[in-house]
């Protein structure tokens, strides 16, 4: 028990601490999936992972044995998915970091250049600036991936929270340490090992536990654009939240014009009608048996995501779950108020979903679909497993849950870009 909780600990510590990352969702997340796919038949089922951002719930999908097709547009979200998701062989090797950290006659790059001393010290911006030379140069693609994963988790772990900012990093640089906030001036301190030999090794092992046997896909494209040539079992939707104050663009900005050379546009979904787009989304998705959907609370109900759903003949099951987003900078109310809504829709005139129900009929459970269960998430993640869950109704009414029984048919071929199996 100890060492597969070990194992799972291992397979976070891969991914960057990403904001909305779904970490200690999972388990919640692929719950809901067992109810209407049975666990015992994810084998060589696809998962599409619709926004894939910092790769949790593809890797869990992939651990599980899921067959994973990932899509996101930004360049943050490919990397992770090339190294990780994408890759079931290549990892870092000690060669690897030393090459990363040798004497080099390169002049100042554009990180050292352009964020230094303002965004990180000269060190860490010359590692960085470093890394992607080598990654450029690199002919395997997820050897580049992997060390370009490196660089972004330095310049994550570089500043409190993994909020990349400018501003009081050059005071550690000019030794003025009585002017940090002394919460994070630990945070500050622990950045100039970050370019050492030893540092850089243990984050190449912590990358390296997220390598492992599976199939995996990365599709740098928009999911709308992707949707209609990708044959799924199970779409997962996780798009920017609507009515949020901070973007995922705006939060990570200096991340993305280090990486692709330029800040991105805001995506429409973080818009306050950013919720209208998902009529869009599920509409290019019909041909998907199995869809869910994460999205907070800030501008909708579970109410307006069911019909959204329903209207297009899925039935469905609701959760609100409270999460506290960064709760060591949250304010009362926020962590309070703040809700994650899961919404599961399936089509039970789906073929997949059909030879379920010839097999074993249908079956009724008698736990409420709509509860409520609570999470913390915060960027930086000692325990990423989820808490013993406490389900109790968020709702007088009691609504029905349909399952579906145990087993489902033999697996058939599909395209390169998954199949329903």
């Amino acid at each position: 028990m100890k060492a597969a909780s070990a194992r799972k600990l291992a397979i976070w510590g891969a991914l960057p601490p990403y904001l909305g990352g779904k970490r200690r969702l999972c388990p919640v997340i692929f719950r809901e999936i067992d109810r209407v796919l049975p666990r015992r038949h994810w084998r060589g089922l696809t998962l599409l992972d619709g926004f894939l951002g910092g790769g949790s719930v593809s890797l869990y999908a992939k651990a599980q044995g899921f067959r994973v097709v990932s899509c996101d547009i930004a360049q943050r979200a490919i990397t992770v998915g090339e190294a990780l998701i994408a890759n079931s062989r290549v990892r870092l090797t000690r060669e690897d970091v030393l090459r990363l950290v040798a004497p080099s006659d390169m002049p100042p790059g554009r990180v050292e250049r352009e964020y230094s001393p303002s965004t990180f010290t000269q060190d860490q911006a010359r590692f960085i600036d470093r890394a992607l030379a080598v990654a450029q140069e690199n002919g395997d693609k997820a050897k580049a991936a992997l060390i370009r994963l490196l660089a972004v988790r330095v310049a994550l772990l570089a500043h409190p929270m993994s909020q990349v900012r400018a501003g009081t990093i050059h005071r550690i640089s000019s030794g003025d340490y009585e002017s940090v906030t002394e919460s994070c001036l630990h945070c500050y301190v622990n950045g100039l090992r970050l370019t050492r030999s030893k540092k850089l090794w243990e984050l190449a092992q912590q990358l390296n536990a997220g390598v492992f046997q599976g199939e995996g896909q990365v599709l740098r494209e928009s999911v709308l654009d992707a949707l209609p040539g990708i044959q799924a079992a199970v779409a997962y939707f996780d798009p920017p939240y609507p009515g949020l104050v901070m973007s995922y663009e705006k939060e990570y900005r200096v991340i993305d014009e280090i990486l692709e050379g330029k800040s991105r546009p805001t995506s429409p979904f973080t818009a306050m009608d950013g919720a209208s787009h998902l009529d869009g989304l599920f509409e290019r998705a019909l041909h998907i048996p199995v869809w869910l959907l994460s999205l907070g609370n800030v501008v909708t109900t579970l109410d307006e995501l069911e019909a959204k759903m329903t209207r297009l003949g899925r039935q469905t099951r609701a959760i609100a779950i409270r999460y506290q987003h960064l709760p060591a900078v949250a304010t009362q109310e926020k962590k309070r108020e703040n809700r994650e809504f899961l919404v599961v829709g399936w089509d039970p005139e789906a073929p997949l979903l059909k030879r379920l129900v010839e097999r074993h009929g249908v079956l009724t459970r008698d736990d409420h679909p709509w509860a409520v269960t609570e999470v913390e998430e915060d960027a930086h993640l000692g325990r990423p497993e989820l808490p013993a869950l406490e389900t109790r109704m968020a709702h007088g009414d009691e609504r029905a849950e349909t399952s579906f029984g145990e087993e489902i048919a033999s697996p058939g071929a599909g395209d390169r870009r998954g199949s329903v199996r």
